[in-house]
């Protein structure tokens, strides 16, 4: 098998079939990708609702966390390009052909990308600034300053070789906050570059921003990055 993307998911019955038919549409042949669901514990028509819309597997992990569902799906995956996904994300159709022409550049080990979260106004102009400018850049400035490697990803929009995760151990045992971030870090340091790929896009939900807010949420992410980035746990 090519591809294997996995997606963690708790109780997304109403979102998972809308991301499963996106991966349906996927350019790369059908037989070249599998699609493994990860269900952390739902109470809800998850698991039956990612069968009925294609998934060819749903896996249980009772660890809560999504490092802990996206490892499972790691075990029970056969890919040799893993590719994780929110179950309220839909990627475009050339998502898995892109991902993996990233992968084959020079010395990347890992690659990840931004979120279209369907904003509007000031609100879009802040997050593609965001994403786009500040995320890409941020590796190469702060290695500038601290000469201490780093890397970005975002959770529900990366890839990596499986070689990848088997040299770091698998995915760091985090059950949220600085995950994706734990990741990066020990990626870029341990094995090799993690490319952020601005046009590397997927939609996503805002409910996140909805709840929260746009700029508590930022300022969350902004500040665990940080804390990983420097805590010795990740060198």
């Amino acid at each position: 098998m090519k591809f294997s993307v996995i997606i963690p998911a708790y109780n997304e019955e109403g979102s998972i079939t809308a991301s499963i038919k996106a991966l349906l549409k996927q350019n790369v042949p059908r037989e070249d990708f599998e699609i493994v669901v990860v269900d952390n514990n739902s109470t809800d028509a998850t698991g039956q609702n990612a069968l009925a819309a294609g998934a060819d597997r749903v896996v249980k992990e009772t660890t809560k966390g999504t490092n802990f569902a996206r490892q499972r799906g790691v075990i029970e995956s056969t890919g040799n390009i893993l590719a994780f996904l929110d179950a309220d994300s839909e990627p475009p159709t050339d998502w898995l052909e892109r991902i993996e022409k990233d992968l084959s550049l020079p010395g990347i080990a890992g690659i990840s990308g931004p979120y279209d979260y369907g904003l509007r106004g000031i609100r879009k102009s802040i997050g593609d600034f965001y994403e786009h400018k500040i995320l890409p850049a941020m590796p190469s400035i702060l290695y500038f300053i601290f000469r201490r490697k780093a890397g970005v990803m975002i959770g529900g929009n990366f890839a990596v070789w499986r070689k990848t995760l088997e040299k770091i151990g698998g995915l760091p045992p985090l059950k949220f906050w600085g995950d994706d971030s734990a990741t990066a870090m020990l990626i870029s340091r341990r094995v090799g570059k993690v490319f952020f790929d601005p046009d590397l896009i997927i939609k996503s939900s805002p409910r996140r921003f909805e709840k929260h807010g746009l700029l508590f949420l930022t300022l969350k992410y902004a500040f665990v990055y940080f804390k990983t980035y420097f805590s010795p746990q990740f060198r």
